[in-house]
């Protein structure tokens, strides 16, 4: 159990949470990772809303039971969607935005004026917000992304629409893989598209969307002991923050960026998303900026 330091003086002293206040959480299998309940929790408070976030643990086995009963929640008006129910949530929804639609995976669910909910996916452009900030161009650069799944996906929409000079999908679900692949070909013609990993002399840029090495300081997406020096990297896991592969890669000489980056890179915008679309009827909500 976590002490929390300082402890309130008597009931009724704490002043973050009341009977009005308005609830979000985030979705995931496992939760300890999340950073979802302090990031957004403070940028809603920031805005002076009277709102919290709270980490839901829902293992795979029960999602489709339990997610459509949290809808009924009254009090309830948005949902970020974690590892690995992001693909699981799409097929139940009936209105989702563009990149959505693309990766067929949910980062958010936000409940409308007229009580009807919307999902999107805004780890693509938070991933792709993150590379830049750091200085890390797209454009024209040979990029590797580790990954393929409802993250990956997105992430790989969102770097194929900065026009790389060729974007390598590895990710071993074949399946999964070779989905992904035909997607970004038919969706973004003018980019090369190739399924597999190449030699990493031939990468400017690898981005890990994969859950490997999440919760596990020991594992690495994969096994190398050093990173050619020009790569910059990023890990998109969030706990450790500092992972074995942005270890290795800082020891290498490479930019890394971090998991937390992407993150912080979307806050704004996800919790413009949720505020809007509680505001607004379902049909007027401007799911994608």
């Amino acid at each position: 159990m976590n002490i929390i330091t300082p402890r309130p003086q008597r009931a009724g002293s704490v002043d973050f949470v009341d009977g009005h206040t308005r609830l979000y959480g985030i979705l995931g299998h496992p939760i300890e990772q999340v950073r979802s309940p302090e990031t957004v929790t403070f940028e809603l408070r920031r805005r002076g809303i009277n709102a919290i976030l709270l980490p839901l643990h829902v293992k795979p086995d029960d999602f489709d039971a339990v997610f459509p009963q949290l809808l009924k929640l009254e009090n309830l008006d948005g949902l970020v969607i974690t590892v690995p129910h992001k693909g699981r949530t799409r097929r139940h929804l009936e209105r989702v935005g563009p990149l959505a639609k693309f990766s067929d995976g949910v980062s958010v669910l936000a409940r409308s004026l007229d009580d009807q909910w919307i999902g999107e996916m805004f780890d693509g452009a938070g991933c792709v917000s993150a590379l830049l900030k750091r200085g890390v161009t797209l454009s024209g650069k040979r990029i590797l992304l580790l990954g393929a799944g409802g993250a990956g996906a997105a992430i790989a929409g969102a770097i194929a629409r900065q026009e790389p000079a060729i974007l390598y999908i590895h990710e071993p679900d074949a399946t999964r893989s070779a989905d992904i692949v035909a997607k970004l070909r038919a969706a973004f013609p003018r980019t090369i598209v190739s399924e597999g990993l190449p030699n990493l002399d031939a990468v400017d840029v690898l981005v890990n969307a994969s859950p490997v090495g999440m919760l596990d300081e020991t594992r690495m997406p994969l096994e190398l002991d050093r990173i050619p020096a020009h790569i910059a990297v990023m890990d998109a896991i969030m706990d450790p923050d500092r992972t074995r592969l942005l270890k290795v890669a800082e020891e290498s000489g490479c930019v890394t960026v971090y998991g937390r980056e992407m993150l912080d890179a979307q806050i704004s915008a996800v919790c413009d998303f949720l505020l809007d679309a509680r505001a607004t009827p379902a049909d007027d909500v401007v799911i994608h900026r």
